[in-house]
């Protein structure tokens, strides 16, 4: 039966659901060649990214374990306010220091222009959190990291899991409506760096919460919604309303260069299990 196969093989079930429920939805809007729209987003945008939730939830009810128990995460709050200071800082802190490392080598970005709009990126962040890509953690960390690093510990199964992450972006690369599908090609190869480097924070975040799920969707919110604390110089990088991404490479390798060396400052300071021992003991 497909449950007992579900059962015996939870990791192998929850990555083929992922990628099939979101490759699949991905595929219907490219083949179509469907404009963007509400239509669109809903079906590539918002349930894209409940691929992996969606594939959690299947896995964990096919394996006979309790859904509400593990649910638990999702509305885990109750966590050391250092936590959320994190969860939003971090991602503040790298796209700052990233633009000041493009400012500084004269790239495209005005501070003169700062004026981030508080209320604006607050919003940004509850929309990233819970429909524009937070939503996936739900998955990602919510199951695949405390499954994994129960056999290869913290670290191992963050990296495992920002590898099969970024890959599971592959189909916005040929999407041509996609920015990614518009990038350089150096932009889009440091990409991977990048999300595997934010994919060991997400997990030290997770465990050292104690397995909170609704963190590293703040997170994850926060990584989306944050970029637009950068004070792009744009009479510079929009030309006829059109992003001249070749002048924003600079700003995407500082970013996974930044956000890489905050990772590997955090694994020095805690080790590699990442805290692992913390959502064993919730």
């Amino acid at each position: 039966m497909v449950t007992d196969w579900i059962r015996t093989h939870r990791l192998a079930a929850f990555f083929l659901l992922t990628y099939a429920i979101s490759w699949s939805l991905n595929g219907v809007v490219i083949v179509l060649g469907m404009e963007p729209s509400w239509t669109r987003w809903i079906l590539s945008g918002f349930l894209t990214a409940s691929g992996p939730a969606i594939a959690a939830v299947v896995v964990v009810y096919a394996s006979g374990d309790d859904l509400r128990e593990w649910a638990r995460g999702i509305v885990h709050w109750r966590v050391h306010p250092k936590w959320y200071v994190a969860v939003i800082g971090i991602p503040a802190l790298v796209s700052l220091t990233s633009a000041l490392v493009v400012d500084l080598i004269g790239g495209p970005v005005d501070f003169d222009a700062f004026s981030p709009h508080l209320l604006a990126l607050a919003f940004g962040i509850v929309l990233g959190t819970f429909i524009g890509g937070g939503q996936e953690e739900i998955g990602w960390r919510g199951f695949a990291q405390p499954e994994l690093q129960k056999q290869y510990g913290g670290l191992l199964a963050a990296i495992v899991i920002g590898v099969l992450w970024g890959l599971w972006h592959l189909p916005l690369f040929i999407d041509p409506t996609a920015p990614h599908s518009q990038w350089p090609l150096a932009s889009q190869a440091v990409y991977f760096v990048g999300i595997t480097g934010f994919s060991v924070l997400l997990a030290w975040v997770y465990n050292g919460s104690g397995g909170s799920i609704l963190l590293v969707m703040v997170m994850h919110g926060s990584e989306n919604a944050l970029g637009a604390l950068v004070p792009l110089d744009v009479d510079l990088v929009l030309v006829d309303g059109v992003p001249e991404w070749g002048l924003l490479v600079s700003l995407t390798v500082s970013h996974a260069v930044i956000t890489c060396a905050i990772a590997l400052v955090v694994i020095a300071l805690v080790g590699t299990d990442l805290y692992a021992g913390r959502v064993e003991r919730r």
